[in-house]
């Protein structure tokens, strides 16, 4: 006979005593599962919180840090996360963690909100409609399609602080976390000025015109750029002006204490600027295996690189390969804020939430780690690229779903625990030794197939991997649903969690935008 006890809302059974005269044979004592595992309804979509498996070979493996921490602060109120972003919408399980944010989208036309810069940074909408633009063409004719809005910052808001373990809705990396928002995109992405007052605002830095932020943080996510390198030498006098001005403010705001998480992006090329930019910590997306998710761009300025989503878009391979995309907080309403909900993502700048919430968890262990630190423990931390010889590495040849390499995509996969393990300990740690995992199994095969790349008999050294489980479709309920698009490969609503190809890219990302400066 077992009697049941609850730890963290799991079972541990152990052995009932037995009567003083019954013999009984000495037998040794057997351990458990300890794994902290929060009850959210939701959880159970959220694969890149859960466990490196078979199948999820990419994940941070949050849930097993969580058994170190869940976020709680061994002093203070615990790290704050600046959410640069499209700015926020309410949300049940936001609300509470938010703190006072700021709307520096200084051009009315593209705020949306019938004003420039305030202390109001509630996210309006940003879809462009027909009549918009052909009431203003010369604001909006360069403009990519956006005929839903995204609600970008809050779908980012929720996988970092979205409130945990309480039944309702999903589960964020940092189970305690506080975001602020600061609202730096509207219509048509973000201006440079915008994003670099937001920047230096975000880490408490003076701006001119804008009240002090009474809470500075220490990490800050940023998931807009452009395609230009951040070049100080370039012969394009305006690329080495935004180049100067981006490289200027991340020293500002790396002094100041905070680290700059930026996204990659989306278009399967060079980084983005600013993630490329000297000072920002570049991540690329990951699909749940751990290789390439298809639209993610990459190269030697990435210095991680985690799971994003990597949803179906109609693109060779999906079939075999797609996953079901990163399930967090999002919006209903089409292009004007409508009820509170979930969605399902894919994108660079979904990734960077991954690693922001293991930063903020290793800070709530170790209120003082530096940014140096925070970095190297990130890093250093990391496991091994996960192997597809099937695929090939990426190149410009190979753009999409393919094997990363420390060139390419970082020092390694996001591994949370291991990254808590540096934040105890910084000046002993020491990474344990690992192996990247080989994938072969049909699925990569066909897809192989499919591209035209070789494709040798199987039974060699590879590691056959089961075919992942697919992630459940979350259910309609009176919070759920939402649209949108910008930050990656798409966004879907509740009731199907489906790509909606009209934002299908991120907006800040695509080739095709219009620059404001």
């Amino acid at each position: 006979m077992a009697l049941p006890l609850l730890l963290a809302g799991l079972p541990l059974f152990v052995a009932a005593a037995a009567p003083a005269d019954t013999p009984t044979a000495p037998r040794a004592a057997r351990e458990q599962r300890m794994d902290v595992m929060p009850s959210d309804a939701r959880f159970g979509q959220q694969w890149w919180l859960q466990a490196v498996a078979a199948g999820n070979t990419g994940a941070a493996g949050l849930i097993k840090a969580w058994d170190r921490s869940t976020g709680a602060p061994v002093s203070g109120s615990g790290p704050v996360v600046a959410v640069l972003d499209s700015g926020i919408t309410a949300h049940p399980e936001l609300d509470a963690r938010r703190l006072p944010g700021y709307d520096f989208v200084s051009d009315a036309v593209y705020a949306g909100d019938g004003n420039g810069r305030d202390n109001d940074p509630t996210d309006p909408g940003d879809a462009i409609t027909t009549a918009e633009r052909l009431a203003n063409p010369t604001a909006f004719s360069g403009c990519p399609d956006a005929p839903f809005s995204s609600w970008h910052g809050t779908v980012i808001a929720g996988q970092v602080a979205a409130v945990s373990n309480n039944v309702e809705g999903v589960a964020a990396a940092n189970w305690n976390g506080r975001f602020l928002p600061v609202r730096v995109a509207g219509k048509c992405g973000a201006a440079v000025a915008d994003i670099i007052d937001g920047l230096r605002w975000a880490a408490g830095l003076p701006v001119a015109g804008v009240p002090a932020n009474a809470n500075p943080a220490r990490i800050i996510l940023l998931g807009y750029g452009a395609p230009e390198a951040c070049d100080l030498a370039s012969t394009n006098a305006e690329v080495a002006r935004v180049a100067r001005l981006y490289t200027d403010a991340l020293a500002e705001v790396r002094a100041a204490g905070a680290l700059v998480i930026a996204a990659a992006g989306n278009l399967r090329s060079g980084v983005a600027r600013p993630a490329s930019c000297t000072g920002a910590f570049a991540v690329t997306s990951l699909n749940r295996e751990g290789y390439k998710a298809n639209y993610a761009n990459f190269g030697p300025q990435v210095a991680l690189a985690t799971p994003g989503g990597d949803m179906a878009a109609g693109n060779t391979c999906d079939e075999e390969l797609a996953d079901a995309g990163i399930v967090s907080t999002g919006n209903l309403g089409e292009t004007t804020v409508g009820a509170a909900g979930y969605v399902a993502a894919s994108g660079s700048s979904f990734a960077g939430p991954v690693v922001g919430g293991t930063a903020a968890l290793m800070l709530a262990v170790n209120p003082a780690l530096t940014v140096a630190e925070l970095t190297d423990g990130l890093t250093r931390s990391a496991r091994p690229h996960v192997q597809v010889p099937l695929l090939g590495s990426c190149s410009s040849t190979l753009p999409g779903r393919c094997t990363c390499t420390t060139s390419t995509c970082g020092a390694g996969v996001l591994d949370a625990d291991q990254a808590l393990v540096f934040a105890a300990a910084p000046r002993s740690y020491a990474a344990p030794a690992r192996s990247a995992p080989t994938l072969d199994d049909t699925r990569l095969r066909t897809c192989a197939q499919k591209l035209g790349l070789p494709v040798p008999p199987s039974g060699g050294a590879s590691q056959p991997q089961p075919t992942p489980t697919p992630t459940p479709t979350p259910t309609p309920d009176t919070g759920g649903g939402g649209s949108g698009g910008s930050g990656g490969g798409g966004m879907g609503t509740d009731a199907g969690l489906g790509l909606l190809a009209a934002c299908a890219a991120l907006r800040a990302l695509q080739a095709q935008r219009r620059r404001r400066r």
